[in-house]
């Protein structure tokens, strides 16, 4: 027999005469409130089945600065056990007490104007609170979109895709929690003002308990994901990632058990907070230098004699390998996918990106996205030259490397420079980013600079992205469709 059961429920400072009905048939059905974490998520222990009344109590526990500690927590449950009600647990700043049905207690709430101002305060915090998350959801929003529609590395990694689905529901809750807490202080400063009972929510209950279960089981899918990504992908950048929201989680809960419930003024607390913010940005500092030392190292992820990439040693005996760096990811979109560069003494990285997706459909779109990401490439490395070229009435011989050429420079010239810079630009990429038809032979294959070093090929639902060689050199064709299966 189970001792423990776990539901998803919601406490706020809203609605708590709900749950105090809620735990009151919980126990008398032998479930007895152990702990109640983040509002949401309710754990009883088994009981004999007995009828309890429950009382739910507003008591601020934390502010900006300030926190109470154990001694005044203690000495606000010992008044009420003095008065009759027995300490069950607490979420944030609501406390939960029960008492048997048929005991007389004092009632803990005896002053509804003194309770409002007290869940006035507490909804004033939590609002403010909701007022700095709910932009930053937003951008997470706006960024996130734009990165599921054009960006290579999200149609690849699972951990943002299953993110993109978590931030929508974090939003609705934000937004409902604004507007119900916002409904609830208008309603009983109205109320206060009349001499009015206060008034509680009691609807809408599954509208919050939806949410929180959908974003529960989101959450669970992404520590899921990391968890084998980290070991069974071997993904050392993950796991680096998560080392500075570990050391910022740290340091922020040092803060709020030293600093906080310090008996000192504002200034010594505002100035342990800036020694703590500062402190967070140094530690983060030195493990992003060391991260990137780290990620710099030769990492053997993927035995090359095993995987679709390409290696020095396959191409010449007299420019071996010397060092390699590889990583393998996994999505719902691209299961499989897995980066290789192999590095020489004589040679720049020769680099591999391989993604076998779902679909040929998303195999199309991620064929589409390196396309872009190449024409994106090529805009940044040369539209400055571009762009002083008109404005200085004078070529620019490096821009001879990216196609755009002389002549073509001067049937521009005479033109207004902002249409001679975006005609410039759409030479650029139609002499660059070239479509193949006679070498590769394969369902896709495009160059994505006038070099021809760069090269994005699609086999069926296959995607191979790959770098460092003239690929339009058939001995080279040869040789890589040999290494990569592609004569089959």
């Amino acid at each position: 027999m189970m001792n423990f059961k776990i539901e998803i429920n919601y406490l706020n400072i809203d609605n708590y005469p709900i749950v105090e009905a809620h735990l009151e048939d919980m126990a008398s059905n032998g479930w007895l409130i152990h702990k109640i974490f983040a509002g949401t998520i309710f754990i009883y222990k088994r009981i004999e089945a007995e009828e309890l009344d429950f009382s739910i109590s507003p008591y601020e526990i934390e502010t900006a600065f300030t926190r109470k500690t154990k001694v005044d927590l203690e000495e606000f449950h010992t008044v009420s056990k003095n008065v009759g009600w027995d300490y069950a647990t607490k979420s944030y700043d609501l406390h939960v007490y029960f008492k048997p049905k048929e005991s007389k207690a004092v009632p803990i709430h005896t002053d509804e104007e003194e309770e409002f101002k007290t869940l006035e305060f507490i909804a004033k915090k939590y609002l403010r609170a909701q007022y700095i998350l709910l932009p930053f959801l937003i951008f997470l929003s706006w960024w996130n979109i734009g990165s599921i529609i054009n960006n290579i590395h999200s149609m690849k990694n699972g951990y943002t895709q299953i993110a993109s689905l978590l931030i929508p529901f974090a939003f609705l809750i934000s937004i409902i929690h604004i507007i119900d807490l916002k409904k609830f202080l208008k309603k009983n400063r109205k109320n206060t003002e009349n001499g009015d009972h206060l008034e509680f929510r009691y609807s809408n209950q599954w509208i919050n308990k939806a949410l929180y279960s959908a974003s529960y089981i989101i959450f669970l899918s992404l520590i899921v994901y990391s968890l084998y990504s980290i070991v069974s992908l071997k993904n050392t950048t993950l796991l680096i990632g998560f080392l500075p929201v570990v050391i910022g989680f740290s340091l922020g809960t040092l803060s709020r058990i030293i600093i906080k419930p310090i008996r000192k003024g504002l200034g010594f607390k505002v100035t342990g907070f800036i020694v703590t913010l500062i402190l967070a940005f140094i530690i983060g500092g030195r493990i992003n230098i060391s991260n990137f030392n780290f990620l710099s190292q030769s990492q053997d992820v993927i035995d090359p004699d095993n995987y679709k990439v390409l290696t020095y040693d396959s191409f010449s005996s007299e420019n071996p390998e010397t060092k390699k760096r590889s990583s393998k990811n996994a999505s719902f979109l691209i299961p499989s996918s897995y980066d290789y560069t192999s590095f020489s003494k004589k040679e720049g990285p020769l680099r591999t990106e391989y993604s076998k997706a779902l679909t040929e459909s998303l195999a199309r779109n991620l064929v589409s996205r390196y396309i872009q990401k190449g024409k994106n490439s090529l805009r940044g490395n040369y539209s400055l030259e571009i762009e002083q070229s008109f404005i200085e009435k004078s070529y620019n011989s490096h821009l001879a490397n990216s196609g755009f050429t002389e002549e073509d420079y001067n049937r521009l010239r005479n033109e207004k420079s902002h249409d001679a810079i975006d005609k410039a630009e759409e030479i650029l990429f139609k002499n660059s980013v070239t479509k193949d038809d006679d070498l590769w032979h394969l369902d896709e294959t495009y160059f994505l600079n006038y070099e021809k070093d760069e090269v994005v090929l699609r086999n069926e639902n296959e995607v191979f992205y790959l770098s460092g060689l003239d690929f339009s050199d058939p001995a080279i064709v040869n040789e890589t469709k040999a290494q990569l299966n592609l004569d089959e």
